[in-house]
């Protein structure tokens, strides 16, 4: 490797020389990419080394006003340094597009909303009311009447849209059922589905029907998801989370738009109401899954350390005389020893969690879906907190 690099270090230097080089100084680019020769080459491996050596041979023996005009004499390094410089320019291009495109939704509000798209309607009650039935979307389809409206939302890829398709599409109770294929959702998905045993019965006129909104997991698409967790928009939540991956994605999500949201906080404690979100751990079934109760440590502890940066924050701004920086949206989450306590938030935050775990491979029962069935469709809270 050292006879490489000795060998580099020589062959490369110019085996010919212009008369303007004789004449003056070289110019700050050949400086700059002697140096950076200079300085790489020993980290580089020998057969890169063989190789550039014989690249800059070739350039200065066949093509050398090439090597000379554009190249400063140094060719390697410039067409590396070239690409390396393009393939920067490439991804920032493609941040700042994807940034700006309709795939985020921060510049878009209300009938403007192409998350929401029809769910989106104007005046009071937001999100078409709890208890209504929807507005004509764009398309001429009039929604169905329904009682409630429960939000299934999480981090991206967490099983959102597999675990609304088994709610639309399960036929009965202990049928099997395999989830269909899904991709990364850029809008909201919505279903309608009734209990099995009111599906056929025509005299209840729809009163059983509940609507479901599953609500996209990109962080860029979260502008609209508080609007969907007031009151007068839902009745419950169910938060997925996958087992298989750690919970940092969603324990911000859930920290930032429900456990901190003043807005969501402050309107269901103007109902008198507790807002029940079923968390869950979905993919039980793949292969090293954790459990709930491991995710709920995992959860509590990424929560933890939100409340503590935020706490961090706060104090900084109150003592340089700065004032609340976190903004007038964002709300404290206080606890009463050491850290979050996930079964009693407090009286000053009006959301009660529940845990269960889930996959489309396990028995229904023991998988929980059932569990999840009984939850988005009747309320009835899981055993198991």
């Amino acid at each position: 490797a050292t006879a490489y690099r000795y060998q580099y270090r020589q062959h490369c230097r110019p085996s010919h020389t212009n008369s303007s080089t004789m004449s003056g100084p070289r110019p700050k680019a050949q400086v700059a990419l002697t140096a950076l020769r200079k300085s790489s080459a020993p980290y580089l491996p020998p057969p890169l080394l063989r190789f550039l050596h014989v690249a800059d041979t070739y350039l200065r023996l066949n093509h050398a006003s090439f090597a000379d005009d554009y190249c400063y004499d140094e060719p390697s390094m410039a067409i590396l340094s070239a690409l390396f410089l393009a393939y920067v320019v490439c991804r920032s291009i493609q941040g700042m597009w994807a940034s700006t495109t309709k795939r985020s939704t921060a510049h878009l509000t209300g009938d403007e909303d192409a998350v929401l798209g029809g769910l989106a309607v104007s005046g009071k009650g937001g999100i078409g009311g709890n208890k209504h039935g929807g507005d004509s979307t764009q398309g001429g389809y009039e929604p169905p009447p329904f009682q409630e409206t429960v939000v299934l939302c999480g981090a991206s890829n967490s099983g959102k849209t597999a675990l609304l398709h088994y709610l639309c599409n399960a036929k009965e109770e202990g049928t099997a059922w395999n989830p269909p294929m899904t991709v990364t959702s850029v809008v909201a998905n919505v279903g309608y589905v009734c209990p099995w045993e009111d599906a056929n019965d025509a005299s209840n006129g729809g009163n059983m029907t509940i609507r479901i909104v599953d609500y996209p997991g990109h962080p860029s698409l979260s502008s609209q998801l508080t609007s969907l967790l007031l009151p007068a928009a839902t009745s419950r939540l169910v938060f997925a989370l996958d087992a298989t991956q750690p919970v940092t994605a969603g324990a911000a999500l859930l920290y930032q738009y429900i456990l901190t949201h003043s807005q969501v906080r402050q309107s269901w404690v103007v109902e008198g109401k507790n807002l029940d979100i079923l968390v869950v751990c979905t993919k039980n079934d793949a292969k090293g899954a954790k459990n709930y109760k491991r995710m709920k440590i995992q959860l509590r502890n990424e929560l933890d350390k939100l409340r503590k940066v935020d706490l961090a924050i706060k104090e900084s701004s109150v003592s340089n005389g700065v004032g609340n920086a976190n903004g007038s949206s964002k709300a404290t989450l206080s606890v009463k020893g050491k850290t979050i306590d996930l079964d009693d938030l407090g009286p000053d935050v009006p959301v009660s969690l529940h845990f269960v775990e889930a996959g489309f491979g396990t028995d229904g029962a023991k998988g929980g879906l059932m569990a999840i069935r009984d939850f988005v469709l009747k309320g009835v809270l899981p055993n198991v907190k």
